[in-house]
Parts: C-alpha cells; sequence; structure tokens
C-alpha cells in the first residue's frame, strides 16, 4: 500500500479539537504541549525518518566520527526544521515551504554523507569503478569524449548543463506548485526520497569520482567551468559518486516536468539527458556511476506506478470515486 495523497494536503498544518488529532489516513499527527495537533505529512516522514537514521549512525559511531557533536546538533535542528514547518501558516510562500523546505535541506545532507562515509568503509572504492569503466569501454569514457568533443565551446556546454541541476529541480517544484498544486507535495515526497535512499547507499558505499581525471583535463577556464568549480568547492563534499544522484533525480524530475508544460518538459528532459553525459564529460562521475543513476531513476518510477495502481485499485474496492494519488 502506497501512500495517500490528496486535494487535503493543502491544508496540512495546525490542528486543534479536544487535544486530540483529527487527521486523515496516511498521515501521522502529535499532539503539542499546547493542545494542538501538529500533522506530518509523507515528505515530513521521509525527511525525519533519513535525519533519525544518521543520527542513530551518528550516535552509534560516535567515537569514529569527528565533530560528533556537530552532526547530533544538526540532526537534531532538522527534526526542530519540521516540527516548525507544521507550524507555518499564511499564503502561498508558506504553503510552498510547508513541502517544499526539503529543497534547502538536501544541500546540507548531501554535504553531511562525505563526513560520514569513511566511517565503515575507511578508503574510498574507486578502483574498482574505474577498472569498471575500462572493462566496459577500454578507457574511462570522460576521457574518450574529451578526445572527440575538444575545445572551449564544448567544456562550455557540458559544464552548463551540469550547472542545469542546481536549477531544474526547485524550478519544476515552483511549476508544480504554481500549475498543481494538489500535485506539489506528492512531487516533493518523491524527489526527497530518492535523494534520501542515495544519500544512505553513500554513507556505506564511498566513491569520489575521477577528480584527479579532471585535474589533468581541465584547466578552469571559461564561466560555466569556473562556476561548477565554485559549486563544488562550496557545496559537496567527495564520496558521493554512485550511484549518481544528480543522474537519478535528474530524470525523476523530467518525467514530473510533463505536468508543467509540454515545451518546459522539453527543455528540462534535453536537461537531464545533457546533464547525464556531463557527469562522465566533466569526470565528476564513472560511467557506472550514471547507469546506477539510469536504474535507479527507472525502478523507482515503475515502483511508484505499481503503488499508484495499488491504491487505485483499494479504493475502488472501497467505494471510493476519487481516490487519492501516491
Amino acid at each position: 500500500m502506497g501512500v495517500r495523497f490528496g486535494k487535503d494536503r493543502e491544508r496540512a498544518g495546525l490542528y486543534a479539537e479536544n487535544r486530540h488529532f483529527q487527521g486523515t489516513e496516511g498521515d501521522v499527527g502529535v499532539v503539542s504541549s499546547g493542545g494542538v495537533a501538529l500533522r506530518f505529512t509523507p515528505v515530513d516522514r521521509a525527511t525525519l525518518g533519513y535525519d533519525l537514521f544518521v543520527l542513530a549512525f551518528v550516535i552509534l559511531f560516535w567515537r569514529k566520527i569527528p565533530s560528533a557533536g556537530t552532526h547530533l546538533l544538526f540532526n537534531l535542528s532538522v527534526v526542530g526544521v519540521v516540527f516548525l514547518m507544521r507550524r507555518l501558516r499564511g499564503g502561498p510562500l508558506s504553503r510552498f515551504l510547508r513541502s517544499g523546505y526539503p529543497l534547502i535541506l538536501f544541500t546540507f545532507f548531501y554535504y553531511q554523507t562525505g563526513l560520514l562515509n569513511r566511517i565503515l568503509v575507511p578508503e574510498f572504492l574507486d578502483p574498482l569503478f574505474l577498472s569498471a569503466d575500462r572493462g566496459i569501454f577500454g578507457e574511462f569514457p570522460g576521457i574518450l569524449l574529451r578526445q572527440m568533443l575538444r575545445g572551449r565551446f564544448w567544456s562550455e556546454f557540458f559544464h552548463f548543463f551540469y550547472s542545469s541541476y542546481y536549477i531544474v529541480i526547485p524550478l519544476t517544484a515552483v511549476g508544480i506548485f504554481l500549475r498543481e498544486r494538489g500535485r506539489f507535495e506528492e512531487y516533493m515526497f518523491q524527489v526527497s526520497l530518492l535523494f534520501y535512499i542515495c544519500y544512505a547507499i553513500y554513507i556505506f558505499l564511498p566513491v569520489e569520482g575521477p577528480l584527479h581525471l579532471r585535474a589533468l583535463s581541465f584547466d578552469g577556464g571559461g564561466f560555466f567551468e569556473r562556476l561548477v568549480d565554485f559549486l563544488y568547492a562550496k557545496g559537496e563534499n567527495p564520496g558521493a559518486a554512485f550511484p549518481s544522484s544528480h543522474v537519478a533525480v535528474a530524470l525523476l524530475v523530467a518525467w514530473w516536468s510533463r505536468r508543467v508544460g509540454r515545451a518546459f518538459s522539453c527543455v528540462v528532459t534535453l536537461c537531464s539527458l545533457f546533464l547525464s553525459v556531463a557527469t562522465v564529460y566533466c569526470m565528476f562521475h564513472y560511467a557506472v556511476d550514471v547507469f546506477a543513476g539510469v536504474f535507479l531513476a527507472v525502478a523507482y518510477v515503475v515502483a511508484v506506478g505499481k503503488l499508484r495502481g495499488e491504491d487505485k485499485g483499494d479504493d475502488e474496492e472501497n467505494g471510493e470515486k476519487n481516490p487519492p494519488r501516491l
């Protein structure tokens, strides 16, 4: 049985009636000390689930983790953010933030994985992944792509599409919020859960990516190349390459973008496809990272569709005329 959504999710927030939670199926609620019932949405539960998983990891391996207290403080603060979002009331911006707040958390969660990913596996596993690429292609395909597509134009071309990743996810979120507000929470839940799956994998499977080859192949010239270097230096931490969350999430977002409009969907889909190539051309990922990202995205969409079908069938059996979506 999948997670149930409906138009009433737009009214998710604060509920108070005789100190009891009057929720709908699919929501989890708690009653605050002031008698206010807080309804946790699927986005909240996915975020809390991942955050508490990391919190448990930090506590379990406390002595092995540098600055473990900082991690503890961060993950506890995320719990506070989730509770704060449930109390948020107001206009369209507040409604957007109530489900869209993970868009801000993704960067911090992602960075944290790079601080935790060598606690259990002390060394990066890159030799295995580089060998896999060479076994398939005869050489790391990033080098082959650079040989075929030389020059500043192609470098800027692919670095532009690599950087588009940071735009298409929130832009699609805004588009869905404006065009199909009743589906916005569903979009955020699916994107959030896919990110959290990738992040959990990174903690146990540290793969840095072919950054040493990038340093030998690019000179830091060109606006978009410098922009990507800046974003990587400020917002990323090595060790989160397999599977490629860039590819997996970008493809999921492309799948969702059709709900915003045909022209928008074409642009986002092209960005996602070129981004998938750019991850290898720009030498941030091995090809096997991309393959894994594509597989994960497809499997995820298929699983979502199956759960939707199960929900629809169950709702029809129960006589519901307008079954909620996954």
